[in-house]
């Protein structure tokens, strides 16, 4: 009850701080200090004088408030988004404003605002924030910083307002807006707030314009060294097309008669309305370098910080440059099993980094779904690069039956121990020597130590 209480009081002590913080300005903000302090001892107008300082701030910020109701301004906002924005990384955009009257208006800011759902109650007690071991313990116990964290998780990144300046009657004027992002994914803006402070410069009149955006977040990546396993050419039925579509290919060598057995998509059916007898396409075969990389998305003990370090890993191996001969696979588990293929004039790597972009931790599927998947495309693979969250038996038996099959792996296991201790490699076999360890607080530096396999 106790906690159900300060989550509602929460969420009224944000709301009001939110309104305050966008309508005052910083001097607007010192006089409505001074006002309460000056209120509270003037209490006893016959043993203090501080009513009259009371009195005096009080009118000041009467004036401006009633001055907020006079901004009738009319404008029009268009913002130029750029395709993609990374992880931590600032990124800078253009909002266009348009003023729809004749009418001059001077001393303009601007607010860019993004969709912010305030986290119900069994999130806001079940959140696991990872900096809250490092506030102190009144914080830890309240929460309150804990509830703005994920306020702004939902909001997936912060931006600060910026001068417009002066704009003149039925003209255009152009500004540069910073965003930083705070998580990956879609992050949605919702609308534009035009502001404009009173004579005194103590609170600002706000005229909101409607304007919804999308723009995705890219996943961080880190800098990988040369990593190469030494894997076989493998066979792959039905050449390019075959290996990175389902069903048949478009593109074919020859004509022959059909045979029992032949999928009716392969019929070619212009030669056969021709003949009349039924004739397939045959596709060409072709050899080549095709690794997998596995993206472990299964959450049991660990933090959704280590599930976003996993992330950004696949994200930096989608990234680095390989071979023009190349296909990379990726695999994972989400609400299905879902594999995505890029290199050789297939997918991009943009498309790979949009799906990573999304991709949510697994909680439902069983871990066997993902095994299924691997194996199912084994023969094919010359290689597998395993990103995992844990080293338990079931992830060791996976490794295991990949290696039977005399397939290179390199297994990246993320942690959030400074310290994790050495954990047994017989699953790798005569690939123990490709398993690393992977601190999420020293991710680079032990990436550096990674040698070409």
């Amino acid at each position: 009850m106790f906690r159900r209480l300060l989550y509602r009081n929460f969420r009224q002590i944000y709301s009001i701080s939110n309104w305050a913080r966008n309508r005052f300005t910083p001097m607007g903000a010192l006089l409505f200090g001074a006002t309460i302090g000056s209120g509270i001892f003037s209490v006893d107008t016959r043993q203090s004088l501080s009513f009259q300082i009371f009195a005096f701030l009080s009118a000041l910020l009467l004036l401006a408030l009633l001055n907020m109701f006079t901004f009738r301004g009319k404008f029009r906002v268009k913002r130029v988004l750029p395709e993609y924005a990374t992880v931590r990384q600032p990124v800078k955009y253009k909002v266009i404003i348009e003023n729809l009257e004749q009418r001059r208006q001077s001393e303009l800011l601007i607010y860019d605002e993004l969709e912010t759902k305030l986290p119900g109650f069994q999130e806001f007690v079940s959140a696991n924030d990872p900096v809250d071991h490092s506030r102190n313990w009144f914080d830890r116990i309240v929460g309150y910083p804990r509830m703005i964290n994920l306020l702004q998780k939902k909001r997936g990144a912060s931006i600060e307002p910026a001068d417009i300046g002066d704009l003149p009657g039925l003209e255009t004027n152009e500004v540069l807006l910073e965003l930083f992002p705070h998580r990956r994914g879609h992050i949605h803006f919702t609308r534009t707030r035009i502001a404009r402070a009173d004579p005194l410069g103590l609170m600002r009149a706000m005229k909101s314009c409607n304007s919804t955006d999308d723009l995705l977040i890219l996943p961080k990546t880190y800098t990988l060294p040369p990593v190469q396993l030494r894997g076989k050419r493998k066979y792959q039925h039905g050449g390019m097309n075959q290996a990175s579509t389902v069903g048949d290919a478009q593109e074919f060598m020859s004509l022959r008669d059909y045979k029992p057995g032949d999928p009716l998509r392969a019929i070619h059916w212009r030669s056969f309305a021709k003949t009349g007898q039924p004739v397939v396409k045959e596709f060409q075969d072709e050899f080549f370098v095709r690794q997998g990389l596995l993206l472990d998305t299964f959450i049991e003990d660990q933090t959704n910080e280590v599930f976003e370090e996993a992330v950004a890993l696949a994200a930096s191996f989608v990234v680095t440059r390989k071979p023009q001969d190349a296909l990379l696979d990726l695999m994972f588990v989400g609400t299905e099993s879902y594999r995505f293929t890029s290199g050789r004039g297939l997918s991009q790597m943009e498309n790979m980094l949009e799906i990573l972009a999304c991709v949510e931790p697994c909680h439902k599927p069983a871990f066997s779904d993902l095994v299924e998947l691997v194996l199912q495309h084994a023969r094919e693979t010359s290689g597998i690069i395993c990103i995992l969250l844990d080293w338990d038996q079931k992830r060791q038996d996976l490794i295991q039956k990949l290696t039977s099959r005399d397939i290179p792996v390199l297994v990246l296991l993320l942690t959030d121990q400074t310290d994790p201790p050495a954990l047994n490699t017989a699953a790798l076999g005569a690939y123990a020597d490709h398993f690393q360890v992977l601190p999420i607080h020293d991710i680079q530096a032990r990436l550096n130590r990674l040698s070409r396999l």
